[in-house]
């Protein structure tokens, strides 16, 4: 019995799909993606032989079952709008404050955008499939787009009640007026952008480069074992009876998931390579090949996360939104923009604990919002976030105290480099989820690696470094690398590690609470550095990161060229001609092409 979601399209597809990758379920824009993406991974030969047969069936529908669109289609719904939008509206003119107003005609618009897919017409099917626009889209054509955002980006406390195929009242298009304008601007713009963005990641990742097969290491990170993120990895320790380095694949994922919910993984975030990443941190292509000495992965995952960037700026012109399930989400181009960045005037900036304790008192603050008390610090949350903690709740130095984006440069610094860069993965993977696009995972985790990758040195006592040097991981963690020694756990309170714990870096200080969850993970000793220097985890923005590549050449690929050669001039800096980085190879012109370990 065919599943009752069928449709003749959909039976049309599975009857060209072997048994295993047929698809159940709703036959959308997204699931379709995902049946391709599994096929290329387990059946490469079958992917090959099957997709120019989807393809011919597209072209075959599209030219001689070609979808119409009349005015039956974007004719609004009147019963079913109106009787959706009614408590809103009965809400919003009892509303006292523009705060309340703002609140429900937010809240109004997920149920306008349901009551929009409801609509019989056939743009309805296209929005639904995920083949053409967009939920919110669509709802402000035939039901109601409900609110409309000021030229500063807040949402007016306005409460739209018509669609724009019905035409809005004088008041409604006077309010929608500056989001109308904005959007205009921002289509107008959208290529520039997105481009610019390209550029910068292509500066931030150049030279990280597959330099061996190897590096040893037995950290990683953390992914749920039935995930695609697990796929195509290698395991960074034992599991049951899984050993280190096992390549985890689909067809062990089911046996792997008997004997562990989540395993820690091989990840180029964690790779201890000298340059680059090597090969087992990297894992398999997307061809299921082990990646090729010298392959410069960084380009191509730059590449791979630019590509969408332009569609995001079409469809997500809003770029940070409020959602209504007491969390702020980034959004569009500029989430991604303000996450690689993290500006100064950092849009919904949540309110991070600075130091380890109890959380004392919590108080409305005279000028709006509130006060909250944290071991005797006191903490400031801005009027249009809420707190999240309760008094009497304990809490650590970069916890979120209130709703809104944690700023990623003071998770760095709170919480360290490691924390960091698994906070920027996490959310870019979001991010890109949320606009239907899921990358492989570890595109962002070679983003976080060649953008958090440098510390500050405090003070050092054996004087390698003078203090107020920004030096790179590498150079900190082969240095502490030079004396070391292991020491029980139980002892290692403020003592420096001298070798990388999951996402605790080499560099970091031991304190009580990384004893516990080091404890948790059965870690009984630590390998500590007595002698290491005091060192301050920092995050530059993707324009300023590029610019502290040790190597002068490499640098003139970004930007502030005049001030990058004078520099080296005044310094008598060097450059590495065969290093990682292409663009000395380029610049000199001389022997270029593949070297050892992956360099030029």
């Amino acid at each position: 019995m065919k599943d009752k979601t069928d449709t003749f399209g959909h039976m049309l597809v599975n009857d060209l799909l072997p048994e295993k990758h047929k698809i159940t379920g709703p036959l959308s824009k997204k699931s379709f993606y995902k049946m391709l993406d599994t096929m290329s991974r387990e059946d490469p030969e079958e992917y090959v032989r099957i997709v120019p047969q989807l393809k011919r069936l597209g072209d075959s529908l599209a030219t001689t079952e070609g979808l119409s669109i009349g005015l039956d289609d974007i004719a609004p719904n009147y019963k079913d709008r109106n009787d959706t939008l009614a408590p809103f509206i009965k809400r919003f003119d009892a509303a006292k404050t523009d705060k309340a107003r703002q609140d429900i005609a937010e809240e109004a618009q997920p149920h306008m955008q349901e009551s929009a897919m409801r609509h019989p017409g056939s743009m309805t099917m296209q929005v639904r499939s995920g083949a053409r626009g967009k939920p919110t889209q669509y709802s402000a054509i035939i039901s109601s787009p409900t609110y409309a955002r000021s030229g500063k980006g807040h949402v007016e406390p306005w409460l739209i009640r018509k669609s724009y195929s019905e035409g809005l009242t004088p008041a409604d298009n006077w309010v929608a007026g500056s989001e109308a304008i904005l959007n205009t601007i921002s289509s107008s713009t959208s290529v520039s952008e997105p481009g610019e963005l390209a550029k910068l990641l292509v500066s931030n990742m150049s030279d990280i480069v597959i330099t061996e097969d190897d590096c040893g290491t037995t950290n990683g990170v953390f992914v749920d074992v039935l995930s695609p993120s697990a796929v195509d990895r290698y395991l960074a320790k034992d599991v049951g009876g899984f050993k280190h380095n096992t390549l985890i694949t689909s067809l062990n994922q089911p046996r792997l998931a008997k004997v562990a919910s989540r395993v820690l993984v091989r990840s180029p975030m964690t790779c201890e390579a000298g340059d680059g990443v090597c090969q087992k941190c990297q894992g398999l292509n997307e061809k299921g090949s082990v990646h090729d000495i010298g392959t410069n992965v960084g380009v191509r995952a730059a590449q791979a996360m630019a590509e969408p960037l332009t569609q995001f700026a079409l469809n997500a012109k809003h770029g940070v939104r409020t959602v209504k399930d007491d969390r702020i989400k980034v959004k569009g181009i500029q989430g991604f923009r303000q996450i690689i960045e993290s500006p100064q005037q950092f849009f919904n900036k949540a309110t991070l604990a600075q130091i380890n304790g109890t959380v004392e008192k919590i108080s409305a603050a005279p000028q709006g919002g509130h006060y909250v008390m944290v071991a005797g610090q006191q903490h400031y949350v801005t009027p249009n976030l809420n707190v999240i903690v309760k008094v009497g709740a304990h809490v650590q130095a970069g916890d979120a105290l209130s709703q809104g984006i944690p700023k990623p440069n003071e998770i760095v610094q709170l919480k360290g480099l490691g924390a960091g860069r698994q906070y920027m993965v996490d959310t870019l993977s979001g991010l890109y989820k949320d606009q239907g696009r899921e990358l492989d995972q570890r595109h962002f985790e070679l983003l976080a690696k060649g953008e958090l990758n440098y510390v500050k040195v405090i003070k050092d006592p054996s004087r390698n470094f003078i203090p107020g040097d920004v030096v790179s991981y590498n150079v900190l963690r082969k240095e502490l690398k030079k004396g070391t020694k292991v020491m029980p756990l139980d002892e290692a309170d403020g003592e420096t590690l001298g070798k990388a714990y999951f996402h605790f870096y080499t560099g970091t200080r031991v304190t009580p609470q990384i004893q516990a969850y080091l404890k948790q993970q059965k870690i009984k000793e630590v390998v500590i550095a007595p002698r290491a220097p005091e060192v301050e985890f920092v995050m530059k923005p993707a324009t300023r990161a590029p610019l502290l590549h040790p190597d002068w050449m490499a640098r003139l690929a970004h930007r502030n060229l005049k001030t990058t050669i004078m520099q080296a001039t005044h310094f008598g800096e060097s450059s590495d001609i065969h290093g990682t980085h292409p663009v000395p190879g380029y610049i000199t012109g001389v022997e270029f092409g593949e070297g050892t370990k992956g360099k030029y």
